[in-house]
């Protein structure tokens, strides 16, 4: 081979080795943003962005954020979406602060034995759980309840009202005299708790529901005690 010929060839494949090596770099460094079928870490990722994409935003719930690209949608956390360099600053930052406050509730709740309650809801990984403290009328015939579970969301009414189950235990106590739990002498018991409640978000940090609760002790007397609650909470 002439050696005009055999520096021209070194060259030409130096020239794609360093095109290859070039592509396979850019592609390495950049960085995928997953966007989710649901606004929740529990929903699957369905497709994933470049941080260059074009997204729009198309609606809110909560902390999440429903994007478009006008082929794809899925939504992502307000958190996240500083990774995505196609969001103006300023809109970047009002989408933040419109998502505020979080997903943390206290709740405070009248309920139909004339007990009152409190409790904190709050997403913990991926699910939200709930705990909840209940009690009865003061005096020798008081009872209470220590309660923790988790609730998740299943439906809505409309955008503003949504239904949610919750599932948990508890630990139910009374007084000298109470017959709530039905309990032969003064021992604490076990429970299983559950209900379904609609809440409705009356504006961005106040919200109020309706629960319908049901326990039921896990001894050899097994007895059921069921409630109609009215709740409101505080978003924090």
């Amino acid at each position: 081979m002439q050696p005009r010929r055999l520096i021209k060839t070194l060259l030409t494949l130096s020239s794609l080795l360093l095109a290859i090596m070039t592509t396979n770099t850019a592609s390495a460094a950049q960085n995928y943003i997953g966007l989710r079928s649901g606004p929740a870490p529990a929903f699957p990722i369905v497709f994933e962005v470049t941080e260059f994409r074009e997204l729009r935003p198309v609606s809110r719930r909560g902390s999440w954020l429903l994007v478009t690209d006008e082929r794809n949608r899925g939504w992502i956390h307000v958190d996240d979406i500083h990774k995505i360099r196609s969001f103006p600053r300023d809109e970047m930052w009002k989408l933040i602060n419109d998502a505020r406050p979080g997903d943390t509730r206290l709740e405070f709740g009248l309920s139909s034995d004339e007990a009152y309650s409190f409790s904190i809801i709050g997403q913990v990984f991926s699910e939200k759980l709930y705990a909840a403290y209940t009690r009865g009328p003061e005096g020798r015939t008081s009872w209470s309840k220590l309660e923790a579970g988790v609730t998740r969301e299943f439906g809505e009414i409309q955008d503003d009202i949504r239904l949610h189950w919750r599932a948990g235990l508890g630990y139910g106590m009374e007084g000298t005299d109470s017959t709530h739990w039905r309990l032969a002498d003064d021992e604490p018991v076990w429970l299983g708790a559950g209900g379904v409640e609609a809440v409705w978000q009356v504006e961005r940090y106040f919200e109020i529901g309706l629960r319908g609760d049901v326990s039921v002790t896990l001894d050899a007397d097994t007895t059921t005690h069921t409630t109609a609650s009215l709740v409101w909470r505080i978003r924090i």
